[in-house]
């Protein structure tokens, strides 16, 4: 019974460090997307800001929101 146990601990840890490694390149990648964001805004014609603003505030906020849950 113990080797089950310790079995299932584990792949429990395994899947836990799996979901770790997957949300850090998850901020990595909206952390690159915020700042493309940031470099398409600043590069763009001023008929493109306010569509290129939106994008960018949304971008932030996912951003901020897959960090917090880490």
């Amino acid at each position: 019974m113990a080797q089950v146990i310790v079995l299932a601990e584990a792949v429990r840890a395994r899947r836990q460090r799996a979901r770790r490694a997957m949300h850090a390149t998850c901020v990595r990648i909206l952390a690159a997307s915020v700042a493309a964001s940031r470099e398409a805004l600043a590069t763009a014609p001023p008929d493109e800001w306010g569509v290129r603003a939106a994008r960018l505030r949304k971008m932030e906020e996912l951003a901020a929101y897959a960090a917090a849950l880490g």
